[in-house]
């Protein structure tokens, strides 16, 4: 099929780290341990006109003079080197050429990368901007300020045309939540796109490289030659310089977009998102502006990171407030249900769900709004055959259970945990439905055309304006912080039903023991009793012959011989 290579059927398994190619705007050389040169771009002699068309298998030393590196000591950093971290030395300052160049060294495997790039901005400007910039972000305490003010520094710094916050969402797809633009571009606040925008293997990237810059989209790539024809696939990872899946960069073209450079944001060292920057014309950054943006990032990845923190730690401390409460009324009270259900704290407090359901003894407790009883006895029929999880959460429970669809209002969202299966009791949390409009940049769903030909033009939205979807049937998400409430109000529970069962068992113990005392008490009676009862017995026979007494006597001696048995 033409332009094969381009189908998006090849976007999550491409090899984007070995691309085999670099970004034309600067040349690389690659170097073994021992300082040969095993890799280099062919563009090299572009930059340099008076060097040898052989270089592989050539030491380093031979061209330090071409790459203007003699001085630099550069040869003996790479043979003395054993960590591989070239961060304090970073970008060192050479000339090639006559005109000045940043060299990125980086460890790849067991080669050193060596990438020369354009040296362009001015140190102390760009010193001043980043100490304004940290100055700024550090004073805002609201998130939305932190990020909004993350897009303007950087805006400043690179001067890109438009700069924006992407935040990703659990399944990979990513919303604008923070922009900073020129004023004759349209917004794209709150736009969505889609996971398969930036396919999984991109964002395990993002995690290593906290900086990415495509310069000119435009522009032919230089392939990268090897000093052996069967040469293993050169590791460029951590590249400044690395070639663009040309499915990215046929996305980019598709936006209008000719330049492009993102940076990072972690939190817990994943990816929380990227500041993603566009340019209509191609835009090189100096390798100096690109790390004052990327401490940006830093600064912005720590302050979400301990403002997130706070949030989570509130939600945590009102949950262990509730369970503290809960845990010492189960343990006093005689019934695990009602101090469940009615008590000060209640299950409800434990999440922020709007209904709550307790099934224990084969009794159904009801808390805020649910479901009604039939509604939940069918739904736990179909949980019990289908839930093997002791905690189960869903926000769009019709999608696996479709009758949940006719109260999806009330139960879009379910959280169950399970206390006993072999009893079938549950503790049971329902969020309602939120309706949802959300804008993508395009429809996602038609990511891709098919010309008369049969070739593809990947086109992952050619036109990118806004287009919504509604979301029927989901609720909001269950956080982290109402999992670990549940789980440890679902231990507090076992263990109140434990104590219980313990004093029951206790209790029964000693009335067994009561019981043995009694029969051993009634037999003792019994045989104390015996040998008086029988001469009485026989004192009454004898007395009952004698043919001179009473008829109402004999009358009583019967009853005495009868009762003495």
């Amino acid at each position: 099929m033409a332009n094969a290579e381009v189908k998006l059927s090849n976007c999550e398994k491409e090899l984007i780290h070995i691309p085999g190619k670099i970004q034309s705007h600067g040349f690389l050389i690659v170097v073994d341990t021992d300082n040969i040169i095993r890799f280099y771009s062919d563009n090299i002699f572009k930059y340099i006109t008076d060097i040898e068309p052989q270089l592989a298998g050539q030491t380093l030393q031979n061209i330090e003079s071409n790459i203007g590196i003699r001085q630099q000591g550069i040869s003996n950093k790479l043979a003395n080197d054993k960590a591989g971290s070239f961060e304090e030395i970073n970008p060192v300052q050479v000339a090639v050429g006559g005109k000045p160049f940043n060299l990125i060294i980086s460890a790849s495997d067991n080669y050193y990368l060596l990438e020369f790039e354009p040296a362009l901005e001015d140190v102390p400007l760009i010193q001043k901007m980043i100490a304004r910039s940290i100055s700024l972000l550090l004073a805002e305490k609201k998130m939305q300020g932190l990020l909004h003010n993350a897009a303007e520094q950087v805006k400043s710094i690179i001067g890109f045309d438009r700069v924006m916050i992407y935040r990703f969402a659990a399944d990979g797809h990513g919303e604008v939540v923070a922009e900073a633009k020129n004023d004759n571009l349209e917004s794209w606040m709150g736009l969505h796109y889609p996971a398969s925008d930036i396919p999984r293997q991109a964002r395990d990237l993002y995690k290593l490289n906290l900086t990415r810059l495509i310069a000119d989209v435009h522009s032919v790539p230089s392939e990268i030659a090897a000093e052996a024809s069967n040469a293993q696939p050169l590791n460029l990872t951590h590249s400044q310089l690395r070639a663009v899946s040309p499915i990215h960069i046929q996305y980019l073209k598709n936006m209008g977009v000719a330049s492009s450079f993102s940076i990072s944001l972690l939190r817990k060292k994943e990816l929380w998102g990227l500041i993603a920057c566009h340019n209509y014309t191609p835009a090189f950054i100096d390798y100096r502006a690109r790390q004052a943006s990327n401490l940006i990032g830093q600064i912005v990845s720590s302050a979400l990171e301990f403002r997130l923190h706070e949030e989570d730690q509130e939600q945590r401390e009102h949950f262990k407030t509730h369970l503290f409460n809960l845990s010492h009324s189960l343990h006093e009270n005689k019934s695990i249900a009602d101090e469940l259900v009615s008590g000060g704290s209640t299950m409800l407090d434990m999440t922020h769900a709007s209904g709550a359901v307790l099934v224990y003894n084969q009794k159904f407790s009801f808390i805020g709004v649910t479901p009604g009883e039939k509604q939940v006895a069918d739904l736990l029929r179909w949980a019990k055959e289908n839930i093997t999880e002791t905690v189960y959460a869903a926000t769009s429970l019709s999608a696996s259970y479709p009758p949940a669809c006719h109260y999806k209002d009330v139960a879009s969202g379910m959280l169950l945990v399970v206390l006993s299966r072999e009893l079938e009791e549950y503790a049971i949390w329902f969020k309602p439905e939120v309706l949802q409009s959300i804008s993508w940049a395009g429809n996602p769903n038609k990511p891709a055309t098919v010309n008369a030909d049969a070739s593809m033009d990947l086109s992952p939205r050619m036109s990118f304006q806004a287009w919504s979807q509604s979301v029927l049937g989901t609720s909001g998400n269950w956080s982290m912080e109402e999992l670990d409430a549940v789980n440890a109000l679902q231990q507090e529970i076992l263990r109140a039903v434990n104590v219980k069962a313990g004093a029951i068992g206790m209790i029964n113990e000693s009335l067994r023991k009561a019981y043995d005392e009694l029969d051993t008490f009634s037999f003792t009676i019994s045989h104390e009793l015996k040998g008086p009862l029988t001469a009485v017995k026989s004192y009454a026979q004898v007395l009952s012959l004698d043919a001179d007494i009473s008829e109402s006597s004999k009358v009583m001696l019967r009853r005495i011989i009868v009762k003495a048995d």
